[in-house]
């Protein structure tokens, strides 16, 4: 089992491990030869299920397993997060599956160079003005088996779809509406819930409701992208979204403090689609591509609606 690779793109790596360590502390890692994928399943909150063409993060990408040269790790997010975060200012930064020399654990391990400042003035001494640094992250290495099982929810076919406003706006609204409520919770406890709500022509809405406030938030004027006829079972005209009429709202109930932390996806996503299964569930697919590029690089959450 071999995995090795140079890591291009340190700047999204490291704000997509930020991102999702913020929803969970470790996750599932499947390597193979074209994709690397990411999933969180916690216990309760929301599901990550991250697909990412290698381009999009990796280069002179090398990977062999005896199953079909895939390799699944369980990874903890914070410490992977943190060793990027040390990639900042390197100029050139590794990662290779191996194991620790002291335990033979398997451990990722990420090799880093920094390049001095008399390095950069003296082009002769380039060599002694090296720094590397090495930092190791402990995995566990799944069996192809003990996988095999895992799967992405199921969810009734959306009512609304539709491409959500900037998340940086939205984060920044939502953190707002967080300080409202918590300022207004009795007890030390806030699990305040968000209303959110959507239509198929182009209005999104976030709303707070206490026993004291009630603030909303309104969008306008955005889009409902097309779907694709040839993936619609039953045919276009019997989809939900089809049916129901446009300015009809619908809704899904979520916690406050759990949509702002999937909102901190904002500083890597291009677009954000936003699918409403109406007092069921929200399905968000995060791209951090654009649609023009060669590779495709998307995240999906999965939240779950609760009831008043």
């Amino acid at each position: 089992m071999r995995f090795k690779t140079s890591i291009k793109n340190i700047s999204t790596f490291t704000k997509l491990t930020s991102s999702l360590s913020s929803l969970g502390k470790v996750a599932w890692m499947r390597l193979d030869p074209t994709e690397i994928r990411f999933t969180i399943i916690p216990d309760q909150g929301t599901q990550v299920w991250a697909v990412l063409h290698i381009d999009t993060l990796f280069e002179d990408y090398r990977i062999a397993s005896a199953s079909e040269n895939v390799i699944n790790l369980e990874l903890p997010l914070d410490t992977l997060h943190r060793a990027l975060r040390s990639c900042a200012s390197a100029s050139d930064a590794s990662i290779r599956l191996t194991k620790r020399a002291s335990d033979h654990a398997p451990v990722l391990c990420l090799t880093i160079t920094t390049v001095t400042a008399a390095s950069r003035l003296s082009a002769p001494v380039m060599a002694s003005g090296n720094t590397t640094v090495t930092q190791e992250v402990p995995v566990r290495v799944l069996s192809a088996a003990s996988v095999a099982n895992i799967c992405e929810p199921t969810c009734p076919e959306p009512d609304v779809h539709i491409i959500l406003p900037s998340l940086s706006q939205l984060r920044a609204i939502s953190e707002r509406f967080n300080r409202i409520a918590l300022s207004q919770a009795s007890g030390s406890r806030d699990n305040h819930k968000l209303l959110l709500s959507a239509n198929m022509q182009g209005e999104f809405k976030m709303r707070l409701d206490t026993d004291a406030v009630n603030v909303e938030s309104l969008f306008r004027g955005l889009m409902n992208p097309e779907l694709d006829p040839s993936q619609i079972e039953g045919g276009l005209e019997n989809h939900p979204s089809t049916r129901r009429e446009k300015e009809d709202f619908a809704e899904v109930r979520v916690e406050g403090k759990e949509w702002v932390k999937l909102l901190k996806v904002y500083s890597i996503s291009k677009r954000v689609i936003a699918c409403f299964c109406e007092n069921h569930a929200l399905v968000l697919y995060v791209y951090l591509t654009d649609v023009e590029e060669d590779h495709s690089a998307v995240l999906t959450y999965y939240m779950s609606s609760h009831s008043i």
